[in-house]
């Protein structure tokens, strides 16, 4: 019989059984609380924001450092006071009316539309004016520049308060505005207007005060001196617009009926020169019987005269339009008759082609001449004599000369002939082009002039008919004109009359001393609670996106399987301390033979702790074959799985650990062993295991399957029989079976493998795992049947909550000043010598 390995009794199946829950064996139903998914402690919470604490306090910082950089950066503001009193206006006293009490003093409308009129962007641009402030370019320095331009501000260094070191602006207070003797401004003087204007009406306040006709008018400015006079003259402005509104219907009614008089003048002045033009132009003759023969032969003559310019350019069209067709067919002779141009470019081309073959002729009769001395050598010597040799390359180069002019200067004098030729045609299209141009230019005058004579003889018939009616338009309008004279002098006897008195000034505006803002501490102390509002919230957004898994809590309340370990993060200096990183700064670092390495660590208390929970994951007796994956590269699977067998076996109990992952092999790295013959040798058809299994020295009980040889099929390996025949082998050898294996997600070999095992372990990474692909491979093995017995949770950091348990208690209870000078308790059954890889 087997012998049972296991290092505690196991819990009676009866037990087990009488356990109701609807999770697999081995499941805590405390995962799946609904109460439990939706609840998170304060703590937790803290956690969150500590977590991110170092953003929060950046943007915080960052945040308050600039809000107060640039309200200690903004100017003072100043205020200044006037107060105007504000009347109803009184009714005017009309003829033949009694007089009327006007109880109404406290028209609530009449006041709104007067506050109104007080802080309208006209009445203030009209006071910038007055004042003068226009001519100032920088009056305000910053204080009227946007926000971005207020940004830039912060790293400049001009301030508004530099401005009154240099100089003050001239400011002019006679009033020209009001007196109408303001000169016209620039465009640029009228932006700046608008934009002062701008500027004060931003710290304008207009309030009147309860019960009283009094109305306070302030204005808020970084410039007292400025603060104050604007103050002042808004009131005056003020005044003087109300009482121009007083009069402006007689106004506007006297200046309507002056334009209209202006109007009436001028289109009375108007007809009158056009009646004298129109007697001087319109030739009218001395008899209506002359007139009308007269006008007949003009139009006859001029009718004749257009009839003859028709039909010259219809000949000339015509003549045109046949040289179009013959250009380019050598037929424009027979359109136009004998022409010099073209007959004399043919003649230049006869002579060049006479001259071409003259000098072929005279090339052929030296290569006759050749051929006869060639002759005659050749009767006294061979093809090879020099003679011979020297006639025939004489005759090779006259003929290469003689197909030269043929083939290039023939084809340059026909080419040239034909340009000569199409020149003199288009000198004789031009020619006829320029004569139908000239025609059609008559035909078109003379039909203008027809026509101008046909219009001037409809003209004259009306003549005296026009001027007729415009001596009666011309007297009608100057009867109209003496009306609205008339009516102009009692619209000014209307306007004449006393300015209204309802609105005064009570207080003038003092120059501010002290200033009343901006209120600094308050809005910086503003800007932190925003700030530090903001970076909570931040933290808390990032904490919602983040999709990976943290605690032990986020496994059960995502994934619903129990975390079985918390393996802690070992950072570099807790590496150097364990000898996994030498202190000259050379070695891998690997934690992989930890629980060897040293047993005392957090670490590898972490990794005996999965063992205890493996061999408790399922009722009747611990799993054989178990299965160690992850569903992302570079969560520690590897790791997990040597150390899991490590602990084994460190338990007296024969363990063999497999490398399954055929396309990354780590395993024989991990142990210092070689990789040419393994796992894929075995799958690929050799029945001997004595070459497959590996022993790890100081560790006897520990065998080793390295991968071998990386093969093109992984997944066709693994699913083979073989592999089933072989698990089937080592169940029957050795107490337990790990398997490492590829990612999950990546590849099918884990969800394979997992069909072959009792169950599957599965490695996260805390901070790093995606739950939403841990979910997916749980619900692939689901599917397949396969048993997940829960998730080991790697890489806790020492920021964790989760963390105190392997880090601070541990080392606590194994520190020597506070233990006995006893052994400390190990859960190991056996004493295994260390030895570091």
């Amino acid at each position: 019989m087997e012998q049972d390995q296991r290092l505690t009794p196991l819990p009676n199946t009866s037990d087990l059984q009488s356990v109701s829950h609807e999770y697999p064996t081995g499941y805590s139903s405390f995962y799946d609380d609904e109460s439990f998914e939706n609840r998170r402690s304060l703590r937790q919470y803290f956690a969150i924001i500590y977590k991110r604490l170092p953003i929060i306090i950046a943007l915080v910082i960052l945040v308050t450092a600039a809000v107060a950089f640039y309200m200690y950066r903004q100017a003072s503001i100043f205020q200044a006071n006037t107060k105007i009193i504000l009347e109803p206006r009184k009714p005017k006293p009309q003829a033949n009316m009694p007089t009327v009490i006007n109880f109404g003093a406290n028209d609530i409308n009449y006041y709104n539309t007067q506050l109104q009129l007080l802080q309208s962007p006209e009445l203030m641009r009209d006071v910038v004016v007055a004042l003068g402030l226009y001519r100032e370019p920088n009056l305000f320095g910053n204080e009227n520049t946007g926000i971005i331009s207020g940004v830039k501000s912060l790293f400049t260094g001009s301030k508004t308060e530099v401005r009154k070191e240099s100089s003050m602006p001239v400011i002019d207070t006679s009033g020209g505005s009001e007196t109408g003797t303001q000169t016209p401004l620039t465009p640029e003087e009228t932006a700046r207007a608008a934009n002062y204007a701008g500027v004060l009406s931003g710290g304008l306040n207009v309030v009147q005060q309860e019960r009283t006709n009094l109305v306070n008018i302030s204005i808020s400015s970084t410039e007292p001196a400025i603060a104050a006079r604007a103050s002042n003259k808004l009131a005056e402005v003020f005044i003087a617009q109300d009482a121009d509104r007083e009069t402006q219907g007689a106004k506007k009614a006297y200046t309507e009926l002056s334009e209209s008089i202006e109007d009436l003048k001028s289109t009375i002045q108007q007809q009158e020169t056009g009646l004298l033009q129109e007697m001087s132009s319109s030739n009218l003759p001395l008899s209506g019987d002359k007139g009308g023969e007269l006008r007949a032969t003009t139009l006859a003559s001029s009718y004749k005269m257009w009839s003859d310019a028709r039909d010259e350019l219809s000949k000339i069209q015509a003549t045109y339009s046949a040289a179009m067709d013959a250009y380019g067919k050598g037929d424009l002779l027979s359109v136009v008759g004998d022409n010099k141009a073209i007959q004399d470019a043919r003649s230049e081309n006869l002579k060049n082609q006479y001259d071409l073959d003259k000098r072929i002729e005279a090339i052929d009769k030296k290569i006759n001449e050749a051929e006869e001395a060639r002759e005659k050598l050749l009767t006294k010597y061979t093809e090879q004599y020099k003679d011979v040799v020297e006639v025939n390359a004489q005759i090779v180069e006259l003929e290469k000369q003689k197909l030269r002019i043929q083939r290039t200067d023939s084809a340059k004098v026909e080419a040239k002939g034909q340009i000569r030729e199409k020149n003199a045609e288009k000198e004789v299209l031009a020619s006829l082009r320029s004569q139908l141009n000239a025609a059609t230019q008559r035909e078109t005058k003379l039909r203008s002039d027809y026509g101008r004579a046909e219009a001037a003889a409809n003209i004259e018939g009306q003549a005296e008919t026009k001027l007729t009616t415009l001596k009666r338009e011309l007297e009608t309008n100057r009867g109209l004109l003496d009306t609205y004279i008339q009516q102009q002098k009692q619209r000014e006897l209307e306007i004449s009359g006393s300015r209204p008195d309802n609105i005064r000034v009570s207080v003038q505006a003092e120059t501010p001393i002290a200033p009343i803002g901006p209120q600094r501490n308050r809005n910086i102390f503003i800007a932190f609670l925003i700030s530090l509002a903001a970076g909570i919230g931040l933290s808390f957004l990032m904490d919602y996106l983040d999709d990976s898994v943290k605690t032990s809590d986020d496994v059960g309340r995502n994934l619903g399987l129990p975390t079985l370990a918390l393996i802690p993060h070992y950072n570099t200096t807790d590496k150097r301390k364990l000898g996994l990183i030498p202190t000259n700064g050379n070695g891998t670092g690997s934690t992989a033979l930890i629980t060897l390495n040293d047993r005392k660590s957090p670490m590898a208390e972490a990794y005996r702790h999965l063992r205890t929970s493996l061999l408790f994951s399922s009722a009747g007796k611990p799993p054989q074959t178990i299965l160690v994956t992850s569903s992302q590269p570079s969560e520690g699977k590897t790791t997990t799985a040597i150390n899991t067998a490590i602990t084994l076996a460190q338990a007296d109990a024969d363990v063999v650990i497999i490398d399954c992952d055929l396309r990354r092999p780590r395993l024989h790295n991990h142990f210092g062993l070689e990789n040419t013959h393994g796992l894929t040798n075995y799958l690929s058809g050799e029945e001997s295991t004595d070459n497959l299994l590996k022993t790890y020295p100081g560790l006897p009980r520990l065998k080793i399957i390295t991968s071998g040889p990386i093969p093109p099929n992984p997944a066709e390996l693994l699913s083979s029989q073989e592999m089933k025949n072989l698990l089937q082998t080592l169940r029957g050898k050795y107490k337990h079976v790990i398997i490492d294996s590829p990612p999950a997600i990546s590849f099918t070999d884990a969800a394979i493998l997992s069909t072959l095992v009792d169950g599957v372990v599965l490695v996260a990474m805390a901070g790093k795992s995606s739950v939403h692909l841990m979910r997916r491979f749980k619900q692939r093995l689901g599917t397949i049947g396969a048993r997940v017995y829960g998730v080991v949770l790697n890489g806790i950091k020492a920021n964790s909550m989760e963390y105190d348990y392997y880090n601070s208690g541990y080392y606590n209870y194994y520190n020597p000043s506070e233990t006995d000078d006893s052994t400390p308790f190990m859960d190991d059954s056996v004493s295994v010598h260390t030895t570091k890889n």
